[in-house]
């Protein structure tokens, strides 16, 4: 079972539920979600990353004692990733590296579409000389606003930016994007190939066999 960590506070357990829902959908993987506590807006800048370490690896111990054969920290600034390594038994895989060799794998220039100001040091590492530029959707700051029309409708027009630039995929560095479907959409209007964080860190929980499908029904 791979367990999912929400970095944004939910109250809504099928929200807390999605990324995890989205995996299992697409991958069979089973599993685990839970959020970390007093943080609405999520993570966001380094302040929010700082504030939401110590509760990320607490909440890895937590799911590793629930039974979880694998954890998933579901944030493309993958915060806290190897603290969290070192304090569980069990692999620990970031949805923004994930998605960062996912994307090596479908094309050799690559560029990033995030809600920081630069791409995440670790996404930013993993593509090496394939990576071209970063893109931020104007007027987004959190996960929250790529909720709304206007931040979607800007990050659309932020990944055309990138192509312009000479990106041949996208990775969509920000797990906003998968729980609004984010890479099918710029699919269907563009033609720009992306990838989905959350989707890349199931794979890859799955290849490296941390992580096992469960059966359909």
């Amino acid at each position: 079972m791979l367990g999912i960590i929400r970095v944004i506070t939910m109250d809504s357990e099928e929200d807390v539920n999605k990324h995890g829902a989205l995996i299992r959908r697409r991958s069979g993987v089973e599993t685990l979600s839970a959020c970390i506590p007093d943080q609405p807006e999520g993570v966001y800048d380094e302040a929010t990353e700082a504030q939401a370490s110590p509760k990320i690896v607490e909440l890895a111990r937590e799911l590793e004692r629930r039974g979880c054969t694998a954890i998933g920290i579901s944030c493309a600034a993958d915060p806290a990733l190897e603290e969290t390594r070192a304090a569980v038994g069990v692999p620990v895989y970031g949805a923004g590296s994930c998605a960062a060799r996912q994307a090596l794998e479908l094309a050799p220039r690559a560029g990033v579409l995030t809600i920081l100001r630069e791409a995440p040091p670790l996404i930013r590492g993993a593509l090496g000389e394939a990576y071209i530029g970063t893109e931020r959707p104007e007027g987004v700051v959190t996960t929250l606003d790529l909720q709304t029309p206007q931040g979607q409708e800007a990050a659309i027009e932020a990944a055309l930016r990138l192509r312009n630039r000479g990106a041949e995929v996208v990775v969509l560095a920000c797990t906003g994007f998968a729980s609004i479907g984010f890479a099918d959409q710029l699919r269907a209007r563009t033609g720009i190939v992306a990838v989905d964080p959350i989707l890349a860190l199931g794979v890859e929980a799955l290849r490296a066999g941390s992580a096992v499908a469960s059966e359909r029904p």
